[in-house]
């Protein structure tokens, strides 16, 4: 047992030894997607053994939130969830929205509105500001899936009388991003319970404080990327702005030759 479950009954002590046990191990496992080639074999096979144990991970840690009575640590579980199961999805992009494609957006839906109905009726200070802005974002992101599923289904009934051969958020960098922003954002979920576990709770702080930073990083980075990019493209191939005139418009000298000649 960690020192940080001491003061836990027994039988919460083992649920959450096995819990951070499961999510040690998928952190183990998604080092083989992450360091091989993507749409490799090994991409593949890593990705085959870290679903399922992430998902164990995240049911557990859900049981017990419903056996803690703690509705923030559910939102987090389910947040968690959406994430692993939509970028699972998002390699089946081109493909007919299945049940499933509707059901990860539908159950998400549903609890933003448990979520809101428990936070309007109950006044719970801080918890219930938390459950807000949980359903708030839950929301959003359900009615993106929703209309992107709906896109989808479109193209694929009127596609013989469509001119445009790709479906709609199918394109190799739209479904990508997607498929990463979901299996990194459930890594990093499960590598939060094991930093979190093993820090003392006086250095909790450092984590956040380092994802942060280490998003910000990040996004310098690519942003450095795109500078050199428009550095290297010709100015040719570059887009401008047309340039605005004011006052008489005057004929150029070669114009001038021209009607002359």
């Amino acid at each position: 047992m960690f020192s940080i479950y001491d003061g836990l009954p027994f039988f919460e002590q083992i649920l959450h030894s096995i819990h951070f046990m499961l999510c040690a191990f998928a952190v183990l496992i998604a080092c083989i997607p992450l360091l091989t080639r993507k749409g490799s074999d090994e991409h593949k096979f890593g990705g085959m053994i870290y679903v399922p144990v992430a998902c164990t991970a995240f049911l557990l840690a859900s049981f017990m939130a419903w056996y803690e009575a703690s509705l923030v640590l559910l939102c987090f579980n389910g947040f968690c969830a959406y994430l692993l199961m939509s970028g699972c999805r998002a390699i089946h992009e081109k493909e007919k929205p299945e049940l499933v494609d509707w059901a990860i957006p539908g159950a998400l839906f549903g609890l933003a509105l448990v979520m809101t109905a428990h936070a309007l009726m109950y006044d719970e200070g801080k918890r219930s500001f938390y459950l807000l802005f949980f359903a708030l974002n839950a929301f959003y992101l359900a009615g993106r899936d929703f209309q992107h599923l709906r896109q989808r289904i479109y193209w694929f009934k009127h596609k013989i009388f469509l001119l445009n051969e790709q479906i709609p958020g199918a394109s190799a960098s739209a479904w990508l991003q997607r498929h990463i922003a979901g299996m990194v954002g459930s890594v990093m979920a499960n590598m939060s319970v094991v930093v979190l576990t093993l820090l003392p709770i006086s250095l909790h702080w450092m984590w956040p404080v380092g994802l942060i930073l280490l998003a910000a990083g990040i996004a310098f980075r690519q942003q450095q990327r795109k500078w050199r990019a428009r550095r290297v493209i010709p100015p040719v191939f570059q887009t401008q702005l047309p340039q605005l005139r004011t006052g008489v418009v005057r004929p150029r000298r070669d114009e001038d030759i021209r009607r002359a000649a």
